[in-house]
Formats: C-alpha cells, sequence, structure tokens
C-alpha cells in the first residue's frame, strides 16, 4: 500500500502554534519512509532506479542523478520502457531535489510537469512550481518560491529556460544579444507568481494574469506583448497564504512599431500603454481547462503538496480581443514610456517613467521619474494623465510628429542621443548596463489648457534646471490637436502602418527643412550629421533632431522679436514661412 503523508501548510502552522516564533512555511523532511525520500545511493551517480508501481510489467517511476542531482520522473501516459535514462517531455513530470537533502518537494525543491494538448509530439503546456527556502517564514518575494504555467501555440516546444547542464532554472537567461532563452518569442503565454501554488487560496488565479505575447507578421518574433496583473492579498496575519479576487488592476501593452526585430534583435519594443486602479477589470469569466495537467492518483503520494497536480482550471485573459478589452474598460490612471532612444531590449516591455522629477535620478524611489529598478536612467520619454480624462487613448500630433498620450496633464523626456545609458538588471551585451548619475538635456510637456494634448514644450539644453526655451503652441497659434489612436480598435498591423507614414511624412518635412537651411546658410555639421536615414526608427529619431538643429541655429542667428514666426512656422510646417524667413536673414548675415 503506498503511503500519503501530507505535511501541508496548516499542519505546520499547527506545529508552530504557542512557540512565540514564526514557523518557517517549508520546514525540512526527515522521514526516510516517506515516498518523497530518495531511493538513490549516494555513493554511486550512475545508478538509475526503474520502479513499477502498477504492475504492468513496465517502469512507472525512474529515479537518477544527472549532473549532481537527484531527480526523479513519473510516466504519467505509460509509454516508458525499462532501460531509459531520461523522462520524456510530452506528457511526464519530473521532480529535481534541488538543495541536496535527499527528499523531493522539499525547501527549495522544484517540480515539473509538461503535456502535448494537441497530442503532436511537442508538448505545449508547462507547469513549474518551486518550493520556498528553508527556514523563511513567508512563501512570497523573498522565499525565492515560483509557480508558473507556460502555454505554447506555437509549438516550439520553448517555455522556461531549465538548463540541463546543471538543472538551474532561470526567467532571465539569454545566449546572446537580447535573445531569451525562455520563450518570451513569437505567440506565447505564461501565468506567474513568486509564491508557491499550494500557497494560493484561489489557485486558479495568478498574479501575472497572464502574460501574452503576439507575433502578427509570423516571422517568431513578438511584435506585442501584453502584462496584467492581479494583485495579491494576504490571507490571515503574517505571508503565508495568498488570494486573488479575480479583477485585473494593472495592464501594459507594448508594440514594436517599426518592426526592426531579427537575429541578434530579438527584443526591441518602442512604447508601452499602462493603465491601473480602481474599478479594474473583471475576468472571472476567463475560464480555461488543462485536463492534461492532472496527475494520476498513484501519482500523488509522492508530492507533499499535491493539490497542484489536481489543478486543471485556471482563469485568465482570452488572448483574441484582449486589448479592446482592457483599454475600454475603466480605470484610475494612464501612463505612456516610449523609448525614444531605441535601446530599450527588454523581453518584457519598455520600462515604465512615472510622475516624477525628471532631475532627480534614484532607482525604487517615489520622488523619481525612473523609480522602476529596471527603467532606463535617460532617453525614455514619459506622459502620465492621472485623472483617466483620456480614456489610454494615444494621439499622433502634428506638430511633432509623435505619438502622444490624450489626457495627458504632463510629460517629460530625458534625452540620451548617444544611447549611452540603459535600463534593465540584466546585462544583454547590446545596450549599455551602465547607469546615468545626472541628466543632460530635458525635455517637459504640459497641458496648459486641459483639453487633453500638451500644448507647451520647455527645452532644457544642458540639464541645469534651468528652462532655455518655453514654446507654447497656443500662444504660437499652432494646432495643439492631433489625430486620435485608439488601440483597442486598431490591431498591430495598422498601427505598424500608421507609424512608417508619420515617420516618412516627418522625414520629408525634415528634409525640406534641411535643404531649405543648407540654401541659405542655416546649416552646420549637426544637420549634416541627421540629414540622412534608412529606417524608420532612424527617420523618426533624425526627423525630429534634424528639426531642433536647424531651429536652435536659426533662434541664435535671428532677433528675439522674430523668435515666434520662426517657432510658429516650423511647428506648422509652412514651408513658405520658413523660406521667407530664411531668405530675409540670410541676406543680412550674408559675408559674416
Amino acid at each position: 500500500m503506498l503511503e500519503y503523508r501530507n505535511y501541508g501548510l496548516l499542519g505546520v502552522l499547527l506545529l508552530a502554534a504557542g512557540t512565540g516564533f514564526a514557523a518557517p512555511v517549508c520546514p525540512r523532511e526527515t522521514d526516510e519512509q516517506s515516498l518523497r525520500h530518495s531511493r538513490l545511493n549516494p555513493a554511486d551517480e550512475t545508478e538509475i532506479r526503474w520502479v513499477d508501481v502498477d504492475q504492468d510489467g513496465d517502469p512507472d517511476i525512474l529515479e537518477c542523478w544527472w549532473k549532481g542531482k537527484r531527480v526523479r520522473w513519473f510516466d504519467e501516459n505509460d509509454d516508458a520502457a525499462r532501460g531509459d535514462v531520461w523522462g520524456d517531455m510530452v506528457h511526464d513530470s519530473m521532480q529535481v531535489d534541488a538543495d541536496g537533502d535527499g527528499f523531493y518537494d522539499g525547501p527549495t525543491d522544484y517540480c515539473v510537469k509538461w503535456a502535448d494538448s494537441d497530442d503532436d509530439g511537442v508538448p505545449d503546456i508547462q507547469a513549474f512550481n518551486r518550493n520556498p527556502k528553508a527556514g523563511v517564514d513567508s512563501v512570497f518575494g523573498r522565499s525565492g518560491a515560483v509557480w508558473f504555467v507556460a502555454i505554447d501555440p506555437d509549438n516550439t516546444g520553448m517555455f522556461n529556460d531549465i538548463s540541463w547542464d546543471d538543472l538551474s532554472v532561470s526567467w532571465f537567461r539569454l545566449d546572446r544579444g537580447p535573445n531569451w532563452l525562455a520563450n518570451y518569442h513569437g505567440n506565447a503565454t505564461f501565468l506567474k507568481e513568486h509564491a508557491p501554488i499550494w500557497s494560493v487560496e484561489t489557485p486558479e488565479y495568478s498574479w501575472e494574469n497572464p502574460f501574452l505575447f503576439y507575433d502578427p507578421d509570423c516571422d517568431g518574433l513578438s511584435e506585442m506583448s501584453i502584462r496584467v496583473a492581479d494583485d495579491r492579498r494576504f490571507v490571515g496575519d503574517g505571508e503565508t497564504c495568498l488570494r486573488f479576487d479575480g479583477i485585473i488592476d494593472e495592464a501594459w501593452v507594448s508594440y514594436d512599431l517599426d518592426n526592426d526585430t531579427g537575429c541578434d534583435n530579438e527584443k526591441d519594443f518602442d512604447l508601452t500603454l499602462y493603465a491601473g486602479g480602481a474599478p479594474g477589470l473583471d475576468y472571472s469569466d476567463q475560464r480555461h481547462e488543462f485536463p492534461q495537467l492532472c496527475a494520476p492518483d498513484w501519482v500523488l503520494p509522492y508530492y507533499r503538496y499535491p493539490e497542484w497536480r489536481q489543478q486543471t482550471r485556471f482563469v485568465y485573459l482570452n488572448r483574441g480581443g484582449a486589448v479592446a478589452r482592457l483599454f475600454g474598460a475603466q480605470w484610475e490612471r494612464a501612463y505612456l514610456t516610449v523609448d525614444e532612444d531605441d535601446d530599450d531590449h527588454r523581453w518584457e516591455r519598455v520600462e515604465l517613467y512615472y510622475p516624477g522629477d525628471p532631475y532627480y535620478l534614484k532607482h525604487q524611489d517615489q520622488k523619481s521619474m525612473i523609480r522602476h529598478p529596471q527603467s532606463d536612467t535617460l532617453g525614455d520619454r514619459g506622459e502620465w494623465d492621472e485623472d483617466f480624462s483620456g480614456g489610454a487613448k494615444l494621439y499622433r500630433a502634428e506638430w511633432d510628429g509623435k505619438i502622444h498620450l490624450l489626457g495627458a496633464e504632463r510629460g517629460a523626456w530625458t534625452v540620451d542621443c548617444d544611447r549611452e545609458f540603459w535600463g534593465g538588471q540584466q546585462d544583454n551585451k547590446v545596450a549599455s548596463p551602465q547607469k546615468a548619475t545626472r541628466v543632460g538635456e530635458v525635455i517637459q510637456y504640459r497641458d496648459s489648457d486641459g483639453n487633453g494634448y500638451l500644448d507647451t514644450i520647455i527645452y532644457d539644453y544642458d540639464g541645469d534646471a534651468v528652462p532655455d526655451r518655453i514654446d507654447a503652441l497656443l500662444e504660437l497659434g499652432v494646432d495643439d490637436e492631433g489625430t486620435v489612436i485608439d488601440v483597442g480598435s486598431n490591431d498591430w498591423n495598422a498601427l505598424r502602418i500608421e507609424n512608417a507614414a508619420a515617420a516618412n511624412r516627418s522625414w520629408r518635412q525634415a528634409q525640406r527643412l534641411f535643404r531649405l537651411a543648407f540654401r541659405y546658410g542655416f546649416a552646420d555639421e549637426e544637420s549634416f550629421r541627421l540629414c540622412k536615414a534608412s529606417s524608420v526608427q532612424e527617420k523618426q529619431n533624425n526627423a525630429f533632431w534634424l528639426r531642433e538643429a536647424i531651429i536652435r541655429r536659426l533662434l541664435e542667428d535671428l532677433p528675439e522679436k522674430q523668435h515666434a514666426a520662426l517657432l510658429k512656422a516650423c511647428y506648422r510646417h509652412d514651408q513658405r514661412a520658413m523660406e521667407r524667413i530664411m531668405q530675409r536673414w540670410s541676406r543680412k548675415t550674408a559675408g559674416k
């Protein structure tokens, strides 16, 4: 008869009652008769043990040493043969004694289940659970525990990154450039919580629930990602049990708008649109069944925490229509972050800039704009709609050709023209891991009349917090409105086409301006450097800075009383007015 002894969370808490000390949430097992105790000989790392549980003549359990660690496989679809030296990753499950104490499913140990939902011989579902470290009194965060379900509609066979060299597990490992080894490419889905599944009171829900990747052009790389978060609540005292309520509290959508990913540049998102706060989005109707994950009854006693191996229903936001549903909901706030220096190669998104002081460069500080530890220290542009008046919509402004956030009260761009700095906690060998200690140029934006469109641009050329130029569009007679872009009703391809058309339009405008400046003697080394571009991203970047280089040269050369007319003509892309200005002042400065 099989032994079935479960030292679950409730039992641990009862054992600790009255001691005056917080109990470790995952104490070590010591009973050598337990089915979780390994039968491998520690003196013989070539040993392989097979166990025929159902007495049908073929093995159901394979236990072996692998790179110095004990590993146990369960043949859950009954296709193993004696003589096999490893399980299969189609329908089998695996336990790893990661801490080497001789017991499976204990502290820091992890368990994995693979399933093939379409019977094509390639797994497309993986469930992973890692227990807390020994001695900790929390199931969360510092405990090192993780629950992760990966779903791979592309049938690549890639999930989270288990290194078969040493059985280590990582969500941040890459082989070159931004080519992440975990499956964040193409079309993919995962659910994740930084706690073990057995500690969640509502285990059909998770924190990142889900993280979605989309590959609309079928090139194997992701042009769009969606992250949603159902914020956890701890049940009772301490950090021993979690609960989710089925309400999405925050949502992020990110786009590779210029579609410039490829070999050695596998991740290159250009902007992230965020919405968060009450009332959020109820997604409790989005149920997903995975019967293939259910363990046979004979497997359960070998797990210390077997309940999750019977968990086959997960509730998370559907892939189809996710953007429309998320960004059509009501929230408290919306933020936009644009990777202006195009040096972000993270698998997740362009990490947000938050409402804060653009001159205060300190991560994890509420005063700072870069308060997230993976925010780029310089180079991105953040805009913030703190009352959700714009409904998480974007717009393309004609005056600068850029995408802005509808309803944003303010924004800031800390310029990093040379891409000297980057954000992220992993060095991807492409972008600089250095952190800036001070700002260079800072451009800030304001909506002075509250109509939802930014209309005041404050330029600080040298980062000394003293404005060098304030352009008030409304005073100049420049229309501050732009074409509204609703991400909920535009798919990635429509956004990509619109973005390319806008970049080409801005480039043509900049080229016409450059040719006038060249003709009338206002071009200089900076404009010569910027007057050539090829890709969509390069055209967008160079068009803005080419125009700025010419404006700044003209502002230096022209009397101050002419500045308003110059800025008005430039923001309105009035070619004739610009030519009249340059022609007039070129004659006055001829021969100097």
